[in-house]
């Protein structure tokens, strides 16, 4: 029988630009506390975050979904579930932290 992985490995996913706060506040608040919860344990953390991982090259040889899904697999292959993060957003809503967007003006008609 394999012996089981001592490190979670997690591999997150979304567009790198459109939730750039939120992947922000996972790898500054979020990803430390989970690292010193792993170590408490004797075990290992690593998150997987490929806004650095891909060169520009690689992106402009279209390259950047292959690199992405073969560290999915590493992450699959060393790590029990859950091991991906997936942020999806809609592009009408602020980003974490950002001001709310103003009210449309009223519609009601003038008399």
């Amino acid at each position: 029988m394999p012996r089981q992985s001592r490190t979670f490995r997690v591999f997150v996913s979304s567009t790198f630009s459109d939730l750039k706060a939120e992947r922000n506040k996972l790898q500054e608040e979020v990803f430390p506390r989970l690292q010193k919860l792993c170590e408490a344990h004797g075990c290992r953390f690593q998150a997987i975050d490929l806004r650095w991982g891909v060169s520009e090259e690689a992106a402009l040889d279209q390259q950047t979904m292959n690199i992405c899904f073969t560290e999915l697999r590493r992450c699959q292959e060393v790590t029990p579930r859950p091991n991906f993060i997936i942020l999806l957003g809609d592009r009408a809503i602020p980003p974490l932290g950002a001001p709310a967007l103003p009210k449309p003006p009223s519609t009601a008609p003038v008399n």
